[in-house]
């Protein structure tokens, strides 16, 4: 003999089952987002047989333009190669979603003619302690690796 299972119990199944494959997609998804926004060197950056740290020599304003005219041409020339930027910073934040390794997310803002530009830089958890002695509004100079004219990353304030 076969026993009826009630359909609230049914319901209580169904909606365990839901939350479970909510929480698998959310987790999957920070995942990836994770992956994208900081790739491993393996898959994505070019291979060097040492890390060079060397400076490039562009502004930020020779970046930004080659970005808006052809971004396959500008990654060939300027992706993952650091450079210093000058520029004033519009926000911080060391919270957020995907801040797991700790460090800072500072947005920024320049001057590029008569166009206002605001990009990304992220700073790496060393760099909190120097990050402490600048605030919102400050201009500042940093190193960094290029991903794109808006994204900066491994960037390190250049005290002056």
């Amino acid at each position: 003999m076969k026993k009826e299972v009630s359909p609230q119990k049914k319901r209580v199944v169904y909606l365990l089952c839901g939350i479970i494959i909510a929480i698998t997609v959310f987790i999957c998804a920070v995942v990836l987002v994770s992956a994208l926004m900081n790739p491993s060197p393996s898959e994505s950056e070019p291979q060097t047989t040492e890390e060079t740290s060397e400076v490039g020599t562009a502004t930020f304003d020779e970046i930004y333009y080659a970005y808006k005219e052809n971004e396959l041409v500008a990654d060939d020339l300027y992706q993952y190669n650091r450079y210093r930027v000058t520029a004033k910073i519009n926000g911080m934040t060391n919270d957020g979603l995907f801040n797991m390794t700790g460090g800072a997310m500072l947005t920024m803002e320049t001057k590029v003619d008569n166009t206002i530009v605001f990009f990304y830089a992220e700073f790496e958890k060393e760099q909190e302690e120097n990050l402490k002695s600048v605030k919102v509004g400050d201009t500042i100079t940093f190193e960094g690796k290029c991903l794109d004219a808006g994204n900066w990353k491994e960037c390190e304030l250049i005290m002056e």
